[in-house]
């Protein structure tokens, strides 16, 4: 079993953000205030559809967010999800608060949860991203309540329900319009490693996706579709640096809805009520 050390990553985030709060500017209005772009250039969101498989079971669903500014250097988005695969229907709702730089970064608190009849997955931490011209590295960590109801893939959610959350991601735009994303996830003690790639076309606001995993106990993922963004004419990095960070729910339910995911052999692990005398 692969064990994970919070420690490292809380370290990496620290150094993702660490020049973030030399470029928030304080309440009061300043020259310096005025010149620099807002945390949330203004009321924008998007909505997405998929359609993919997530360890050789079909899913597909949609996700929308919403982002607001909340004075010049704060802002808030809310995050939705409906995603149907295993035989069962997934709901998630999420939230994000966060102060951003537009030129450097963004540090902020996130929260989402994910449910079905098969699972409860909850979400709480943080979350901070660090900006160069044609890189942005990002991450997550945080406390993951999660209970399963089903037999699972990774045997350790019979047992615990309280684990560390994770992410980290680099994503990179060859051309502003274009965002190609590595990323690792770290999950109920096991790893997880994914590209994304996502193009804004032509057409005002249009964007197509598709997102590959593989990971331990033969993880894997397929899913690609359409995103929509609302709020004005801008380039695809500028959406990610300026209006809406990445939906909590979106991010983490691939993994959440495999861990309940039905498995071949229902005797190679038994049910959770089983799983004591």
């Amino acid at each position: 079993m692969n064990k994970f050390n919070p420690t490292a990553l809380c370290a990496s985030l620290a150094l993702l953000s660490a020049n973030l709060f030399a470029g928030v500017t304080p309440p009061a209005a300043t020259p310096a205030s005025l010149a620099s772009e807002p945390a949330v250039s203004g009321l924008n969101g998007k909505i997405d559809g998929n359609y993919g498989a997530i360890n050789e079971s079909y899913t597909r669903g949609v996700a929308a967010t919403i982002s607001v500014p909340l004075g010049h250097s704060f802002g808030a988005q809310f995050d939705t999800l409906y995603q149907h695969g295993f035989e069962s229907d997934i709901y998630g709702l999420g939230g994000h608060f966060f102060t951003r730089n537009p030129s450097k970064g963004l540090l902020g608190l996130a929260f989402g949860g994910l449910t079905s009849t098969d699972y409860t997955d909850a979400l709480v931490g943080v979350e901070a991203e660090y900006y160069f011209d044609k890189i942005t590295l990002g991450g997550f960590i945080g406390y993951n309540h999660y209970d399963t109801h089903v037999q699972s893939l990774f045997p350790v959610v019979l047992d615990e329900t309280n684990f560390v959350a994770a992410r980290l991601y680099a994503a990179i735009y060859p051309i502003d319009n274009l965002m190609i994303r590595l990323e690792y996830q770290n999950r109920f003690e096991r790893n997880f490693y994914s590209a994304n790639i996502e193009y804004q076309t032509p057409v005002r606001g249009l964007a197509v996706f598709v997102d590959g995993s593989v990971g331990d106990a033969d993880y894997s993922h397929l899913m690609g579709g359409v995103r929509i963004y609302f709020g004005g004419d801008k380039s695809l990095k500028d959406r990610h640096r300026k209006d809406d960070p990445s939906n909590i729910a979106s991010s983490f339910m691939p993994t959440g809805s495999a861990a309940s995911g039905q498995i071949a052999e229902p005797t190679a692990v038994p049910f959770k009520q089983q799983s004591r005398p």
